[in-house]
């Protein structure tokens, strides 16, 4: 997330993308840094980093992400960019006459403490607004936009919130909720450092009788000389937001990175801020920073970052999706998958494995793909988000790079999920394009395949003349019209429910559970897919045969 640095903040990245998310022709207005308006065609789709899909009252879909970007839609394939880029003028977040630094004075205070102390540059710090995430509240009736704010290289964050009564702002600011980097230290007798605990709410919620000072520093938060500790398991950096209701309306709010893990915490609805009363009284709680759902370590290479959880009604179940890897073209990100029946877990992959265990879990929905259809391959896909519609379709948003070479330029993707058989979220393979699944024949299906088997490890090279070795293609696959599944010529087991779009095939002793459904590719042409999960947690994608003379 905030290892994107100052590229993504340059005239580079005013979306010039050139493969998309399946969007139309969009003639938009953005711009710069400056606040200078630029007009260009962009018929590829639109660019939102770290996009956080949501639906607004009044029927539009939005996704907002890191530098106050925000595109929205009234289909889901059609998108507008409404703002992008770190800018005083952007009405997202600033009012007239208002500057970003004053509006928003009190958490970006924390990271200004912190950037004199790690001596970062001014630079640095124009990338202060990171993975927005918008809900709306029901108690407030209000749209609360949760974002973090950070030090690059630190852990020195800050998850705060604002209020609006539309989606595209002006939004208010409210009050900052959890912050990590922070310590003990003092030097010279009671002289503090800047990142001192007592600078962050910490300070305030010690005044209130919330906490008291020697609680706070009999907390784990601190190493043996006092710095803050975010090694494995420890504490978290605040970053990444994502609120979302249980199915009692509770509000919640996911966040946390590689650094110490992914933590969960309850929020009061009509403040929209963390209950720490709760969590005081909650088992397996830390008294401010909430419960920890998931941990990273070596194995892992401590990723594991953008997190979102949402719950679906039909199944029962809490998803929450996870992504591993780095956000570069070449740093392989990759999109996990657990579920729960709880809001606060414990969250487990399809292998059965717990998200907070010490090592690489979590069931793998996309990495790096190209189909023999596809002009470019599909690189890093992740940061996503997952959207459960009125009329029960689920969406999956996640931004994605490419292989030109360079790798700095990203749109957004939009997939629709199907559940199969064991209720597992599986992702179609192709851009959404208004397809509804409906049970199929074997005559639906019956055709030449190309089948991609997602690898399961994080791939990644830092090399571009190496960037083939890490891309997943296919192989071919052929199913007859009386249920017969080969995959280069070789047979494997295949059974289609009755009266459904959902199947299990056993792939080289390795049962994949999957879904059928009709899509649309770049080109316009309709055709079947596949898609399916495995208990190893790997995950199988397959389009009909597309003609690409």
């Amino acid at each position: 997330m905030k290892k994107l640095m100052c590229l993504l903040l340059s005239a580079v990245i005013i979306f010039t993308c050139f493969a998309g998310c399946k969007a139309k022709r969009v003639n938009a207005v953005i711009k710069n840094l400056e606040g200078n308006a630029l007009e260009f065609d962009d018929s590829n789709g639109v660019s939102v980093h770290d996009p956080s899909l949501f639906k607004a009252n009044d029927g539009k879909y939005y996704v907002t992400g890191s530098h106050i970007a925000m595109a929205k839609s009234d289909d889901l394939i059609s998108w507008n960019t409404v703002s992008s880029g770190v800018y005083d003028s952007n009405r997202i977040l600033t009012a007239d006459g208002k500057t970003l630094r004053e509006s928003y004075a009190k958490a970006f205070a924390w990271c200004d403490a912190a950037q004199t102390q790690w001596k970062r540059s001014d630079e640095e710090w124009e990338t202060n607004v990171w993975a927005s995430d918008i809900i709306y509240n029901e108690a407030m009736g209000k749209y609360c936009y949760y974002a973090s704010s950070s030090v690059w290289g630190t852990t020195a964050s800050v998850i705060w919130f604002a209020t609006a009564d539309s989606p595209e702002g002006t939004f208010e600011f409210k009050d900052c909720l959890v912050y990590s980097g922070f310590n003990m230290l003092r030097k010279l007798g009671q002289i503090k450092y800047p990142t001192h605990y007592s600078f962050t709410n910490i300070g305030d919620l010690i005044e209130k009788g919330v906490f008291t000072e020697e609680e706070v520093e009999k907390q784990r938060w601190f190493d043996t000389e006092g710095s803050y500790d975010c090694s494995f398991g420890a504490a978290p950096n605040c970053i990444d937001p994502a609120p979302f209701y249980d199915k009692d309306g509770n509000l919640w709010l996911s966040y946390g990175s590689f650094s110490g893990g992914i933590y969960v915490i309850p929020l009061v609805e009509e403040t929209g801020m963390p209950d720490y009363e709760t969590m005081r009284n909650s088992d397996d709680y830390d008294i401010y920073f909430g419960k920890q759902i998931s941990r990273t370590n070596e194995e892992t290479e401590n990723t594991g970052e953008g997190p979102f959880i949402t719950y679906d009604r039909e199944s029962g179940y809490y998803y929450f999706f996870l992504t591993y890897g780095g956000l570069g073209a070449l740093d392989g990100y990759n999109i996990r998958e657990y579920r729960s029946k709880n809001p606060d877990g414990p969250y487990v992959d399809a292998a059965g494995n717990d998200a907070a265990e010490m090592k690489s879990t979590g069931t793998n929905i996309i990495g790096n793909y190209q189909f023999s259809f596809n002009e470019k391959a599909y690189l890093s896909g992740g940061h996503s988000s997952c959207m459960i519609d009125d009329d029960g379709k689920i969406y999956h948003a996640y931004h994605t790079r490419y292989n030109d070479g360079e790798g700095g330029f990203h749109n957004i993707q939009i997939h629709q999920m199907l559940r199969n058989s064991d209720g597992w979220l599986t992702m179609l393979p192709l851009s959404y394009n208004g397809e509804t699944a409906k049970a199929v024949t074997l005559n639906d299906i019956a055709g030449s395949y190309e089948l991609i088997l997602f690898k399961n490890e994080t791939q990644k090279t830092d090399d571009w003349s190496k960037v083939n070795d890490i891309i997943n293609t296919p192989v071919k696959a052929e199913i007859s019209s009386d249920g017969k599944l080969s995959i280069d010529e070789k047979s494997c087991e295949f059974k289609l429910d009755d009266n459904s779009y959902t199947f299990t095939a056993v792939i080289d002793g390795t049962s994949f559970k999957g879904v059928f459904c009709e899509g649309t590719t770049d080109t316009g042409e309709k055709k079947m897919t596949m898609s399916a999960l495995a208990g190893n947690n790997q995950c199988i994608w397959a389009v009909d045969k597309v003609n690409t003379e």
